[in-house]
């Protein structure tokens, strides 16, 4: 049979793909393989959600929903987004549960806001479901710089020369980052809003790290002003509540919004999310005790992310960012005389240790001034792993890197 050309427009994760290397790697080596390349937290989640997604399945809550999602959890969900912003008031209507995850959702808002050949602006590095999502709205992307001797702040000047040169629709945001760990300023948002008003443009905001921003409170674009008419925000429990295996999402943004795009988007891509999950999580989401387990994971994150950086800038020809969230390191190893690709294949090959090349978060941008692909000298490290995994891990990549001498 033959297949729709339009797959050839699809970007694919990266991250799946190098699962597949570590598997094969483990099977010719005979030896497990350390598995960094993907952020999956090493905690199993709280009790509370395991039981309570449990007992619906237990009371046989399995019937279909609302395309939006049960209105039980849209509420829920509304209570613990309003606890993170500080100006922005959220209700059950502004919010859409999905299924497919945090990966569905920005699927979804992309295909209800653009129409083929939007153009997108996008930070330099980016998480690669950003760029499936545009690519499969038909829209196309460009950069614009983050700053890595600032830990990988927005660049603002070149947003806003990057904003008047393309007319962009719409700015991507990724804060806390996925791959470089990087937390925008409360000053960088304060002008992102204002050129967001400035030049009619829509944010598109990927909170799913909320939960694990390491130093200070979580700061929303949608707190500032004029941006809650212009923002849509990407979030889920997959990362907070360690259940990305779920497949739950959650959209927020202007009522008007989830009523009729998303609403008839959810009717077409998947009827509704789950039942039981989403039962589950209404029930347990907003307890005290599942709270307080999210502030714990993020201080062990903290600790590790802490440990990795130190031990990463101890090595030679490593030079690693501090990272303020998420569960990433984003190292550039440029003095190692290798790309990202070929660091991240021989260190699986020789030390049985999987990273990813940094050029899977760069969505085939090219780098106004080095002229080659985003990402084409870094590694991202997922620290979503023991500490323990972590020092072995590193004290590989040492030896690694040390054999290149």
């Amino acid at each position: 049979m033959k297949y729709s050309n339009s797959l050839d427009r699809l970007y694919a994760e990266g991250a799946f793909i190098w699962g597949d290397y570590a598997a094969t790697a483990e099977k010719e080596s005979g030896k497990p393989v350390m598995r960094l390349q993907i952020g999956q937290p090493d905690f199993l989640p709280h009790p509370l959600v395991r039981q309570s997604i449990a007992q619906a399945y237990e009371e046989g809550k399995t019937g279909y929903g609302p395309p939006l999602g049960q209105d039980v959890l849209r509420t829920e969900v509304a209570k613990e987004i309003q606890s993170y912003y500080k100006k922005a008031k959220i209700t059950k209507d502004n919010v859409a549960i999905t299924s497919g995850g945090g990966k569905m959702a920005i699927g979804i808002i992309c295909r209800s806001l653009m129409n083929p050949g939007d153009k997108v602006l996008v930070p330099c590095y980016d998480y690669p479901g950003h760029f499936g999502g545009i690519s499969d709205a038909g829209g196309v992307w460009f950069p614009y710089k983050l700053l890595p001797e600032q830990q990988y702040d927005i660049d603002c000047l070149d947003l806003e020369k990057q904003i008047k040169k393309t007319c962009a629709k719409f700015v991507f945001l990724l804060s806390p980052s996925n791959p470089t760990g990087g937390v925008a300023s409360y000053e960088s948002l304060e002008k992102l809003a204002f050129l967001a008003n400035k030049y009619q443009f829509t944010v598109i905001t990927d909170e799913i790290y909320r939960g694990h921003v390491f130093d200070g409170d979580f700061i929303s674009i949608l707190d500032f002003p004029g941006m809650d008419t212009r923002t849509v925000v990407i979030d889920g429990p997959g990362k907070r509540n360690c259940v990305p295996g779920i497949r739950i999402g959650y959209i927020i943004g202007p009522s008007t919004f989830i009523d009729g795009p998303v609403r008839k988007l959810n009717n077409v891509r998947f009827s509704c999310p789950p039942t039981p999950e989403q039962l589950g999580l209404a029930k347990s989401i907003n307890h005290p005790e599942v709270r307080s387990y999210i502030s714990e994971m993020k201080n062990e994150f903290k600790k590790r992310c802490d440990f990795v950086v130190k031990t990463l800038n101890a090595i030679p020809k490593i030079d690693c960012p501090k990272s303020g969230g998420a569960f990433y390191v984003f190292p550039n190893i440029i003095k190692t005389g290798l790309t990202g690709e070929e660091f991240a294949h021989r260190l699986l090959k020789e030390k049985n240790v999987c990273v990813l090349p940094g050029a899977s978060f760069g969505g085939g941008m090219i780098d106004r001034e080095s002229k080659k692909p985003y990402g084409t000298y870094n590694i991202r490290i997922s620290i979503a792993s023991s500490i323990n995994v972590l020092k072995e891990a590193v004290g590989r990549i040492k030896d690694f890197v040390k054999g290149l001498s």
